[in-house]
């Protein structure tokens, strides 16, 4: 938001020009409305204090009596003073100054109670505590003259006072989203500012990992893990193209139990399935396990015990043979020397010291970006939020505009109206010049 002008400048403001421009033309119904308030507060006051006066009463007259048509008289009064009392304090917690329509109400359940417990006490009564039955339905005839007082003036006045009313709910509904709109844009600076933090703090990880692989023996066991992938691809590719789907259905079929293989050709099958490269690099020269699992391969494809289709059979068994004649002795030597080398290398102390340091920062890398990635999700959730109050707010200060132009001839101040959607707009013109949408440099192997 705008230093200088906050949701409560705006409240401020809208407060003023309500008072100047609307309330004047309100003043002669708002006086009004304040002596029938006053007015009531005052016939509820009253009767509240005799009716707590009648309780007394008639509880000192009923410690004594021997008449029990007294007694129920004594009793009857009790009784509907307490009620009466009751409904006059819940009429007295309303301040004098409520509107009109709730006043309205208001007066409308204290009179039905007190009518109804009057009309349902007063033949218990009888002919004792005439003038306390007097008073008490001179003060009900007062309630029901008042009530019909404030019901003709709000049917007089309904229209002018509920659009004064709607002015007043959607100002306030309208500063509320503009306060809700400054919590989302300092929150969202607070993030920006934890990302900005994180970038930067990424950036020094990615540069000391970066510096770990420049180093000599570090690129050298780059280099070989580099070319043992190189091998490996090659193998499943090229050398042992159509045999890994295979391999996989006979591991399948076994587990499922519609084929019977030997223990040790399914440990054979698995570790080929899983780790290839190492499994034929650990192997002795010839790879006589591989050969022996292949031969008997060959054996059920062509007794139909594996059926595969003529073409794929084909296929197969050609790959299959190729390599039980040797195709791969040539990759498994160089799998061998490159796997030696790298436990060489892994070996050296510094390699050992630096490939777990860098193992560290890789993690740290990788808190860091889903940290960051956690509050870049929330800072889209609070510009979704922000955008449906900014629309909201304009759609407030529309109506607010519209109800005071049509029904008081009194539009927003243009500078007001102004000062409002620029502070609705804010938030998204700081998101189209981030100072923080920085990206951190990526290393080349992280």
């Amino acid at each position: 938001m705008k230093e200088g002008k906050k949701a409560a400048d705006i409240e401020k403001a809208l407060q003023h020009w309500t008072g100047s421009a609307i309330d004047p033309q309100l003043k002669p119904l708002q006086a009004k409305a304040r002596q029938l308030g006053e007015t009531a507060h005052s016939l509820a006051s009253s009767l509240d204090s005799r009716c707590r006066e009648f309780i007394r009463n008639t509880k000192w007259d009923m410690s004594g009596l021997g008449d029990s048509r007294r007694l129920r008289a004594a009793m009857a009064l009790s009784r509907v003073s307490g009620e009466i009392v009751a409904a006059c304090g819940e009429f007295l917690k309303s301040s004098s100054n409520t509107p009109v329509s709730k006043l309205e109400a208001s007066i409308t359940r204290l009179l039905r109670v007190a009518s109804s417990s009057y009309n349902n006490s007063v033949k218990a009564m009888g002919s004792h505590y005439a003038s306390e039955r007097g008073w008490l339905r001179a003060e009900i005839e007062g309630l029901q003259q008042l009530y019909n007082q404030t019901s003709q003036f709000q049917t007089r006045t309904r229209d002018i006072t509920s659009i004064h009313d709607q002015i007043r709910e959607h100002s306030k509904t309208l500063v509320e989203h503009l306060a809700m709109l400054q919590d989302l844009e300092d929150s969202r600076f607070r993030l920006e500012k934890e990302i900005h933090q994180l970038v930067y703090n990424e950036g020094s990880l990615l540069e000391a990992i970066e510096r770990i692989e420049s180093d000599s023996e570090i690129r050298a066991a780059n280099a070989k893990e580099a070319e043992l992938k190189r091998l490996r691809k090659k193998l499943l590719d090229e050398e042992m193209s159509r045999l890994g789907g295979v391999f996989a259905r006979l591991l399948s079929s076994h587990h499922r139990g519609e084929m019977h293989t030997h223990p040790q050709a399914i440990e054979v099958l698995t570790r080929y399935v899983k780790t290839p490269l190492t499994t034929l690099a650990k192997e002795s020269d010839g790879y006589p396990e591989l050969t022996d699992l292949l031969e008997g391969l060959c054996e059920s494809i062509e007794s139909t015990r594996l059926p595969l289709g003529e073409k794929k059979a084909k296929k197969t068994l050609e790959r299959a043979k190729r390599i039980i004649n040797g195709s791969l002795r040539p990759i498994q030597k160089e799998a061998r020397e490159a796997f030696t080398s790298r436990s060489q290398i892994l070996r050296l102390p510094n390699v050992r010291h630096l490939r777990s340091q860098r193992s560290d920062l890789r993690a740290e890398y990788t808190r860091s970006r889903a940290s960051r990635e956690l509050l870049e999700s929330k800072i889209k959730n609070i510009a979704e939020e922000a955008s449906l109050l900014r629309v909201r707010a304009k759609t407030h200060l529309d109506t607010v505009d519209e109800l005071a132009t049509k029904n008081f001839n009194k539009s927003i101040p243009r500078e007001l109206r102004e000062e409002v959607l620029s502070l609705t707009q804010e938030t998204l013109r700081q998101n189209r010049s981030d100072p923080f949408n920085i990206v951190p440099k990526r290393s080349s192997d992280t």
